[in-house]
């Protein structure tokens, strides 16, 4: 995608942790060859997290056309800027759990979606522009004042998803979806209810793997965020099969007494998943179930930048892509049954106490 850049590359990332000799090298050197070549390249990145992502952008800083942008989150709504995802030309569209982190390209396991669509990457740029604004003018009301304001071009919602293969008689239908409500533009979809909408109207199954998941916050304000909690619980009441992997970084308190009580409830099935650690050693924050991707009775599926707790919802910044068609259902249900069925995966028991690994 930044090889055949033309005109623009826009960049959301959490941080950018490089190691010489590894993956995101020679990604970053891509970017470094396309701005060169007169492609208008931006990076936002994350205030919190400039201790890592200023070494490892250094490199960046005065190539032509290449601008970064540092986004305070934690002064607008208490959060972080956790997306991770690309446009390029104004047209195609990468989001996925991957940071841009060598780690996430060699050592982690990560899901992400590509789409080709212009009406698609528009909507994702007008997200991707308030978020620029907002690094330049950290003013919230402000920016929830400009946000009412009607767009001036039709953008993708749920509501007006759009048509991305229409081929023999499985189209692929698609949207995508950000968070937190008050730093997106107000007729953009908004991920947390999207998310509770395709659990609602699943009938047979509900498959999810995501790194971390739980009802009571981890992060701000304590307390016990019902959407999804209440979304899995009422679809294996009507005997839907909700079968869900998380990360053993997951098997933290109070979220492994979370997962159990989830495990105990009928029609819902939690496992963990503990990926070995690598030939040459200890590496620190990796080898872990990173990806964030459901699939809804083998039709309809969620790829994400966020982790299933009430935070990532309500003030960190994600974004998504929702897909409806069996191509990639398809997929994505191969890399769950290969990680359900995996000896790594352990089946999460209410008796059974277990111990979190080393992260760092």
């Amino acid at each position: 995608m930044i090889r055949h850049a033309r005109h623009s590359i826009d960049i959301a990332a959490f941080y950018v942790a490089d190691k010489p000799g590894h993956a995101l090298a020679p990604v970053l050197d891509a970017l470094v060859e396309r701005a060169r070549a007169g492609v208008a390249v931006r990076l936002l990145v994350e205030k919190s997290f400039m201790k890592d992502t200023g070494p490892s952008t250094a490199r960046l800083q005065g190539v032509p056309n290449l601008t970064i942008e540092i986004l305070p989150t934690g002064q607008l709504t208490g959060g972080v800027l956790h997306a991770k995802y690309m446009i390029v030309d104004a047209t195609q569209v990468f989001v996925g759990s991957q940071n841009w982190d060598w780690r996430a390209l060699e050592e982690i396991h990560e899901i992400g979606a590509e789409i080709t669509d212009a009406r698609f990457a528009r909507s994702f740029e007008a997200a991707f522009e308030e978020l620029w604004t907002l690094g330049a003018d950290p003013d919230l009301p402000k920016a929830q004042k400009r946000s009412v304001l009607p767009p001036d071009f039709a953008p993708v919602t749920s509501a007006d998803p759009v048509v991305l293969d229409r081929a023999g008689d499985d189209p692929l239908v698609a949207f995508p979806a950000f968070s937190p409500p008050p730093m997106v533009p107000a007729w953009l979809t908004s991920e947390e209810p999207a998310l509770i909408e395709m659990i609602h109207a699943a009938r047979h199954t509900v498959r999810i793997q995501v790194m971390t998941l739980s009802a009571i916050h981890s992060y701000g304000p304590k307390g016990f965020w019902p959407g999804l909690d209440t979304a899995f619980r009422d679809a294996a009441a009507r005997g839907v099969s909700v079968e869900i992997i998380v990360a053993d970084w997951a098997l933290h308190e109070p979220m492994q007494s979370y997962l159990k009580s989830l495990a105990v409830f009928p029609g819902i099935t939690v496992k963990f998943s503990s990926i070995p650690q690598a030939p040459s050693g200890f590496i620190p924050y990796a080898r872990v179930e990173h990806c964030k991707y459901a699939v809804a009775d083998d039709d309809s599926v969620y790829v994400g930048t966020g982790n299933w707790e009430w935070s990532y919802f309500a003030t960190t910044v994600d974004a998504s892509v929702f897909v409806h068609g069996k191509g990639p259902a398809a997929t994505l249900t191969r890399i769950f049954e290969r990680d359900w069925t995996s000896p790594n995966v352990t089946r999460i028991s209410a008796g059974t106490t277990y111990t979190p690994p080393r992260t760092q």
